[in-house]
């Protein structure tokens, strides 16, 4: 979220708008956990808004476990270590105040082959605040804020609104419906192949993509050249993420496609 070639001016994305630089040192009871406090300790570091993160979980989604069903997923940027993760203990705080938020000690495990990341959440019984915490050399990047809504908006697990016209086999256009929450205000694609191997991961605004026509495209997570290409007679999957302002998944699908 290689990943920030442009700057765009789109204020209402959950995923890029920048986070607070502005920040109260503020140490609070829990000091040793808090977000303000990890900011300080780490004083030395230019903070950064290069953080892309959005979570999921609920109905039957993407990388679903029983045990952790919420995925708090992010893009690690080349170069990026020491993955954290901090929450609120409710929702009914203020998301800007990093002194808010407590370190949460869950595992991350890589998806598309460790393309990207997700953290492991058990489940939740109301709604809090989030954000994603890495280093790269020089910089801490911080996550916007990321709500948590597994009790009240569950993402939705719905193939069946995705549609492929294979018309074009090596050019598949993806076309797709909004779910039962109409909230979605951006929506990533993803294309990868048998192995779990991410070849393109986009955004756009629309409700298509033809791959590979970045004519709608508002951010490339893999600006590579030359750019991606898909083989004939070759099984590929497409996944697709709508999410909402505040950086929650409503609607999650994944389909097989196969070029011929």
């Amino acid at each position: 979220m290689k990943f920030f070639h442009a700057v765009f001016a789109i204020s209402i994305f959950l995923l890029l708008t920048s986070c607070e630089k502005n920040i109260t040192p503020f140490v609070s009871e829990q000091a040793e956990a808090s977000l303000s406090n990890f900011i300080l300790k780490n004083a030395h570091l230019e903070l950064s808004d290069e953080l892309i993160a959005c979570a999921a979980g609920g109905q039957r989604v993407l990388w679903e476990d029983p045990v952790f069903p919420i995925s708090v997923i992010f893009y690690p940027v080349d170069g990026a270590t020491n993955f954290r993760y901090f929450e609120t203990a409710s929702v009914g705080v203020d998301p800007d105040d990093f002194s808010r938020y407590s370190e949460k000690k869950f595992a991350d495990v890589g998806i598309f082959n460790g393309y990207l990341r997700r953290f492991l959440r058990n489940p939740v019984d109301r709604d809090v605040w989030g954000r994603v915490v890495y280093e790269t050399p020089g910089k801490l990047h911080i996550s916007n804020a990321i709500r948590i809504k597994l009790v009240d908006k569950p993402s939705q697990f719905a193939p069946e609104l995705c549609q492929i016209d294979l018309t074009t086999a090596t050019e598949p256009r993806f076309q797709w419906q909004d779910g039962i929450i109409p909230e979605n205000a951006i929506y990533f694609h993803v294309v990868s192949d048998e192995f779990g191997n991410l070849i393109s991961g986009t955004y756009t605004y629309d409700k298509h993509f033809r791959f590979y026509d970045l004519s709608n495209v508002v951010l490339n997570i893999r600006d590579v050249n030359p750019p991606p290409t898909l083989e004939p007679n070759k099984k590929y999957i497409f996944t697709m993420l709508g999410v909402s302002l505040d950086n929650w998944v409503n609607l999650a699908m994944e389909k097989e496609f196969l070029t011929q």
